[in-house]
């Protein structure tokens, strides 16, 4: 029963609805059709609101009533009072139509109706009283009424005629948008379409006619091979296929073809010293699906074009099926082909066009990559976003294979190598951090955020990485690089986001980029770089991998052509993890034939761990003293190298060891140029030994700011001298320090190791010791580097490969497993060879016959220097620095300055 009762009573209330619609919609008719009648029958000489009739009675069809209705109306609207009528009953029938809308509904839909009605009268008389005279309308004001001269009086003072204007046209339109829901976008489309199928219908017409008139040629004349046929394949365009028309055959020419050809030949015989005219017979189709601005552009006429009827007529696609695939793309003209050249089999790969226009427009359309589909939801919004993978090369430093060493790449086996299976796998992840919707909003955010900071610029692409996402940016014409550099911080801060850097160079664009991290970082395992192609494919034994770029893609780079490397960053910031990534990407590349280390670990925590493989020259040095004596044989023996090099004529170690491996091959090895058996204490018949092939010598130094603070000046000018002459003896160093402040990175070291990578460091300055240059303070940490190569000013940002301590301990124990290190015990021995490298005797105090004469020449000359010493006496700088350690612990001069100047404290000797 309850449920009876709420029925009826819903249907009752239904029916009271429609009923009071119905009768408010009666009565509302019925008051326009009387306001109606009032305006149109006004007569200003009718009793009214603006003046007193001449008459006692009114004209005007609906009384005295209707006569002031009408007078107020005219006299504040003017002309717009003719719209009043109207107004009222358009909304109303709109309402009615609307069968399930009740009562309260009408409510919004009433307010936005007459808030457009009111627009569209105040824009309407505006107009009116700026633009129509009142003479022949006889109004009691203006032709705008009261409302339009005030709007009109107060717009042209401050915005003219013409910007008045514009503001109440605009006004107008868009009121008449609120009022009647007009859909300009609508309305556009259907005048062009009409416009389109007019244009259609006016060619189809001439086509007939034209038609006829060749049918009419054609029954005059015969001939056999007309030249007309031959014109007519060359200047007929193909055209695109109608959906309608597609599957109408092609016309294939006919009798009447021929002789019609040969009658316009005949008649055209005569003008042979004219260029003959050839007709065209076009029969252009529209279509409104698919119509776009690019297929305005791409529609051309196209001329001259061989075959280009027949490839038409073959070669047609499927037009409505393609249209259903693949986004409308531009008719594109086949390339011409020989009627004898047999088609190319569908299985033959295509090559992929790089844009649409390219794409030949019967290819069935390729799927879609996660790529694209970012990247064309991206370009709806206004912002072209493109995969650093796609818009990023790959950085591989390797050095030539002329320059490669053939002595060890001619091996007949290859060396024994330990596995990359030793390392971790590459952790699978897939998400790379910001959604497309998120690439969006961070468009816009950045863009008003500069804004906020007064740099107006626009973000034009998106590249996202596996680590950050480089959005770049097109700053307004007059505004800085340094500005948008300076507003890092800020940009961070405002964005919420760990640190911000600003790219103010990208090679080959216009455009600056802003690096933001991303929400998911990866992490890059050193097994991923060295099972990469460049990697495998590195011919040098000195390729160092250093991680992944922004782009995700491996970079590798040949310490042969640093030829030295400068490594710095904080606590924390992954420098140590990178080092160990290089010293694995070396034992992994290369056999201790190949590549010797010499590893200085101050700290002795972070290199102690490679003691006992047989790559080392001597066991890991943590003695800053013993590190300088390691330093000093470097000189020396890269003095002997050089000597080696000389006598026999080659330029570089890798010459050297190629003219010893041919030498091998031929059966006749070469013997030490340099042997000289006096020095050794030997028989002077003794023969030379055969000389073998050189090892390259990578010495590491894992806190070089230690190093200069107990030994000082001395390490400087070592290592300055290994810089500037060690490259082509084969002598590489790779300094890392924690501390890149001036006094450590001296401006002697900077100038001699150009190539330097740079972690997260703590201020721009330590940047710009490092660098010369800001941008490593904006650095994530945790492996985040800024790598500068040799001969370039423009930094290259690498997430440093992550290597543990247990893919550390597996490679060790697997070198261990496979050779004792043989160790040089003269490089921990306190200096004193001779000049050959510390090869021969070591001399005692007293013991070396011109230690007299050195004691003489420096109190003579009162100049306490190693580089005198050996200059004058002709020996090595390991003898000389021997002597003048003598002399220090003798008394004869004094220590060794801040400045690294010495005293001479003993008196020269008397002369006979």
């Amino acid at each position: 029963m309850n449920e009876k009762r709420i029925n009826s009573s819903t249907a009752l209330g239904l029916q009271l609805a429609r009923v009071a619609k119905e009768a408010g919609l009666v009565l509302l008719i019925g008051l326009n059709i009387f306001l109606l009648l009032a305006i149109l029958s006004y007569d200003p000489k009718d009793p009214g609101w603006s003046h007193m009739g001449y008459q006692g009675t009114a004209s005007n069809l609906t009384g005295v009533t209707g006569a002031w209705i009408a007078d107020v109306a005219v006299s504040l609207l003017g002309v717009g009072a003719y719209l009043l009528p109207f107004m009222f009953i358009w909304p109303a029938v709109r309402f009615l139509r609307q069968r399930r809308a009740g009562l309260l509904d009408a409510i919004p839909f009433i307010m936005l109706r007459l808030s457009g009605a009111i627009l569209l009268m105040i824009g309407l008389s505006a107009l009116a009283s700026m633009h129509l005279s009142n003479g022949s309308l006889n109004y009691p004001f203006t032709a705008g009424g009261l409302i339009g001269q005030a709007l009109s009086d107060l717009s042209v003072a401050w915005l003219s005629i013409v910007g008045s204007s514009v503001v109440h046209w605009t006004l107008l339109l868009f009121g008449l948008t609120l009022y009647a829901e007009v859909s300009w976008k609508t309305a556009l489309e259907s005048c062009g379409g009409a416009m389109l199928r007019g244009w259609e219908f006016i060619i189809e017409r001439l086509s007939r006619r034209k038609t006829e008139s060749f049918d009419e040629v054609a029954e005059e004349g015969e001939g056999d091979e007309p030249l007309f046929k031959k014109s007519y394949s060359h200047s007929e365009r193909p055209q695109s296929v109608r959906p309608q028309e597609q599957q109408r055959p092609a016309v294939q020419p006919s009798r009447a073809d021929a002789r019609a050809e040969a009658t316009i030949r005949q008649r055209t015989q005569p003008l042979a010293g004219e260029q003959p005219v050839h007709r065209e017979r076009v029969e252009p189709s529209f279509s409104l699906e698919g119509l776009s601005a690019r297929d305005s552009q791409a529609d051309e006429v196209v001329t001259d074009v061989p075959g280009a009827r027949k490839a038409a007529e073959i070669e047609e696609p499927d037009v409505p099926q393609a249209a259903e695939a693949a986004a409308p793309r531009p008719v594109v003209q086949p390339e011409p082909a020989p009627e004898t050249k047999p088609a190319e089999p569908l299985s033959e790969p295509q090559p992929q066009p790089e844009s649409a226009e390219e794409m030949p427009p019967w290819e069935a359309p390729a799927q879609p990559s996660p790529a694209a589909d970012q990247q064309a939801g991206a370009s709806r919004k206004g912002v072209k976003i493109v995969p650093l993978s796609e818009s990023h090369k790959p950085l591989v430093d390797d050095e030539p294979p002329g320059n490669q060493p053939s002595g060890t790449t001619s091996r007949k086996a290859p060396p024994v190598l330990p596995s990359l299976d030793l390392l971790d796998p590459p952790e699978l992840q897939s998400d790379h951090g910001y959604t497309e919707e998120e690439l969006e909003d961070f468009s816009r955010l950045l863009e008003a955020k500069l804004k906020d900071f007064g740099v107006v610029a626009e973000v034009v692409e998106v590249n996202p990485g596996p680590v950050i996402t480089r959005f770049e940016i097109q700053p307004a014409p007059g505004v800085k690089a340094s500005k948008i550099s300076n507003l890092a911080r800020d940009l961070a801060r405002s964005m919420a986001v760990a640190a911000v850097r600003v790219v103010e160079v990208i090679p080959g664009k216009s455009v600056i980029g802003i690096e933001i991290p991303n929400s998911t970082r990866q992490t890059v395992r050193l097994s991923e770089v060295l099972n990469a192609k460049p990697y495998l494919e590195a011919s040098s034994r000195l390729t160092l991998a250093l991680g992944n770029d922004i782009a995700g893609n491996p970079v590798v780079a040949n310490l042969a052509k640093m030829p030295h490397l400068l490594v710095a960053g904080t606590t924390g910031s992954g420098k140590s993890v990178g080092v160990n990534a290089m010293l694995l990407s070396l034992l992994f590349k290369a056999t201790p034939d190949e590549v010797r280390l010499m590893l200085v670990d101050p700290k002795m925590l972070e290199l102690s761990i490679y003691d006992g493989i047989p790559h080392l020259l001597t066991p890991v040095i943590t003695d800053m003293k013993e590190a300088a004596g390691g330093l000093r044989w470097c000189v020396a023996e890269m003095e002997r190298r050089y000597r080696l090099m000389a006598k026999m004529g080659v330029r570089n170690i890798a010459g050297f060891n190629e003219k010893l491996a041919k030498a091998q091959e031929r059966g006749e090895p070469l013997r030490d140029p340099l042997w000289n058996p006096q020095e050794q204490g030997l028989d002077p018949s003794e023969p030379a030994p055969f000389l073998e092939t050189l090892p390259y010598i990578v010495v590491v130094v894992d806190e070089f700011a230690d190093m200069m603070m107990m030994v000082g000046k001395k390490v400087e000018e070592l290592i300055a001298r290994i810089a500037q002459k060690a490259r082509a003896a084969g002598i590489h160093l790779i300094l890392a320090t924690q501390r890149p402040s001036v006094d450590v990175i001296t401006g002697l070291i900077k100038a001699n190791v150009p190539t330097r990578i740079a972690f997260q460091v703590s201020s721009k300055i330590d940047s710009r010791t490092i660098l010369d240059q800001s941008g490593a303070e904006n650095l994530l940490g945790y492996g985040d580097m800024l790598y500068l190569p040799a001969g370039t000013s423009l930094p290259n940002r690498v997430h440093g490969a992550f290597v543990s301590d247990d893919e550390v301990h597996r490679t060790v124990e697997a070198w261990k497993a496979m050779g004792e290190p043989v160790y040089i015990d003269e490089i921990l021995s306190e200096p004193g060879g001779d000049g050959a490298g510390g090869s021969g005797n070591l001399f005692d105090d007293e013991a070396d016959p011109l230690y007299d004469e050195a004691v003489a020449f420096v109190t003579e000359t009162r100049k306490a220097s190693i580089s005198s010493v050996q200059r004058k006496l002709k020996i090595g700088y390991n003898r000389a620095a021997r002597m003048i350690e003598s002399m220090e612990a003798a008394g004869v001069i004094s220590e060794a300055g801040s400045n690294g100047q010495r005293e001479v404290l003993a008196p020269p000797p008397p002369r006979d």
